[in-house]
């Protein structure tokens, strides 16, 4: 059995970077979108409470589903990352379905509607929208659904928003993972003490640590 190690995590300058710029019509996240054929599911169907439970079930692949920022007062120093005591998944998926005749205009302006809300930043930094109703959208097999998930770039960079995005997909209609979950249970991290605060303050080689 593996035991959970206490960590203090703490963002670099580089990630804290899209933290400190966002504001207004400035936002730092990234959105993926995604579009899915149910065909070879079982039933040949996907229903939304399905979706909530595969999420649900690889939530602890990566730290960036279940932590959360911890900033301090006016920013005197990089914000932590702390698991989040309240965390509900199905707070991080919703879904809508296009109005008729649901074609791609009416798709992009939806996506691109979603993408301009700035995300909720006092839980963990990531969301999934789930579209139906895409049967008028050319090439698009009748009943599938789209993924728009979005992330924080204060959350994730290339690797880490990579391999998060895959850790929820499947290789085939199985269910078989398309990676294998990293070894060890995922540490979030805990809320830093004031004294912890203070010495990786003055001792800038503790964040290392």
């Amino acid at each position: 059995m593996h035991r959970r190690r206490t960590t203090i995590s703490q963002l670099s300058a580089q990630d804290s970077q899209f933290l400190y710029v966002q504001g207004g019509d400035i936002l730092t996240h990234v959105m993926s979108i995604n579009l899915y054929d149910p065909s070879t599911a079982p039933r040949g169907a996907v229903r939304f409470k399905d979706i909530v439970r595969h999420v649900a079930s690889r939530c602890h692949t990566s730290p960036v589903f279940r932590r959360k920022l911890y900033r301090l007062p006016l920013d005197l120093d990089h914000p932590y990352w702390t698991e989040d005591p309240d965390f509900d998944v199905e707070a991080h998926i919703t879904h809508a379905r296009l109005p008729k005749p649901g074609d791609w205009r009416q798709f992009c302006i939806l996506a691109a509607r979603h993408f301009a809300r700035p995300m909720d930043m006092g839980r963990p930094l990531w969301d999934i929208f789930v579209v139906e109703g895409l049967d008028g959208v050319p090439g698009v097999a009748p009943g599938s659904y789209a993924l728009l998930q979005r992330f924080h770039h204060a959350a994730i960079d290339g690797a880490s928003g990579s391999y998060a995005l895959i850790a929820l997909c499947d290789k085939d209609a199985r269910g078989t993972p398309a990676v294998k979950p990293k070894a060890g249970p995922v540490e979030p991290g805990e809320v830093p003490t004031p004294a912890t605060i203070v010495a990786r303050h003055l001792h800038p080689t503790w964040r290392l640590r």
